[in-house]
């Protein structure tokens, strides 16, 4: 585990941020390196064989590391800002110890474990007579 739940409670405007343009930034990869396999594959009937060989090679790569390369886009904005400093530190050093998934994964865990408990929905502390379950 990477990411306590008091940290995540204390910068979850932050990894909330980092992880919805993450996967905005992972769409917009996917979308791309397989427009470029299309591509190649039209370069291929065009009879340009190097050209398609090198776009669908550059595709590979690009899609292999997808999920590292949408992190790394989506913290860029937070460069700089003292606010974001821990988070972005704590996302960091998570990602030198595992790889990009679990660490996206977990994250998101976390942040939907805090917004189950802060749901309306959510089931209360008090029992249908109205008293508290502590008593």
């Amino acid at each position: 585990m990477h990411f306590e739940r008091d940290f995540v409670l204390r910068n979850r405007d932050v990894l909330e941020g980092i992880v919805a343009r993450a996967h905005r930034v992972a769409l917009g990869i996917f979308v791309l390196t397989f427009s470029g396999y299309g591509i190649a594959v039209w370069l291929w009937f065009q009879e340009q064989m190097w050209a398609a060989l090198i776009t669908a090679t550059v595709s590979y790569l690009v899609f292999r590391q997808f999920r590292m390369l949408a992190l790394g886009i989506a913290r860029m904005p937070l460069r700089g800002d003292p606010a974001a400093l821990e988070a972005t530190r704590a996302l960091d050093n998570a990602l030198e110890e595992d790889r990009p998934h679990p660490v996206l994964a977990e994250l998101e865990a976390h942040l939907r474990a805090l917004d189950e408990e802060g749901s309306p929905g959510a089931p209360s502390e008090e029992s249908e007579d109205g008293r508290s379950g502590r008593d």
